[in-house]
């Protein structure tokens, strides 16, 4: 075997390790995003009612307490923010084209800053949902820290990995 014919392995290796490593960080940024989506979600009713004194479960669970409207509503807006995050970095996401909507309204230079502006915001707010759910107890905890780490690292690796392939 030649040395080009030992760099065009060696190079396809490197191509299949890229793309097994991307849609790997793809796969696991995504699931962690779904179940934090699916919690958001009221729980369905029970598919028939259980009388009370019929089951000793039901008499021994503690009273459920309605959750606080302003929690929801901070736990939604940091997971729009690290989703966000993750879609730009999703493969064949048509940013281009929302530059290009964009453009039609603005200048170029105006169009250029709104983007960069909107990854800074995104970014430093899918950091940021990590930090404050890793202090605040609640449901939304682990899905958001896992989903916030796994959509900055694909952020960080994510460019690194296309130039792979």
């Amino acid at each position: 075997m030649t040395f080009a014919h030992a760099t065009i392995l060696t190079s396809a290796a490197h191509q299949r390790a890229a793309f097994v490593v991307l849609a790997a960080l793809l796969i696991a940024a995504g699931v962690p995003l779904a179940f934090a989506w699916a919690r958001i979600l009221p729980e369905d009713a029970p598919p028939f009612t259980i009388e009370p004194g019929t089951f000793p479960a039901v008499d021994c669970e503690p009273p459920t307490s309605p959750k606080s409207k302003s929690r929801d509503l901070i736990s939604v807006a940091l997971l729009l923010c690290v989703t966000l995050t993750y879609l730009i970095r999703f493969p064949g996401m048509p940013i281009s084209s929302f530059a290009n909507w964009l453009a039609s309204f603005t200048s170029a230079n105006a169009t250029s800053n709104v983007i960069i502006a909107a990854k800074i915001f995104l970014l430093i707010g899918s950091g940021l949902a990590a930090c404050i759910a890793a202090v605040r107890p609640g449901p939304m905890r682990t899905p958001l820290i896992a989903a916030a780490g796994l959509a900055l690292l694909l952020w960080l690796l994510g460019p690194i990995l296309h130039a792979g392939l």
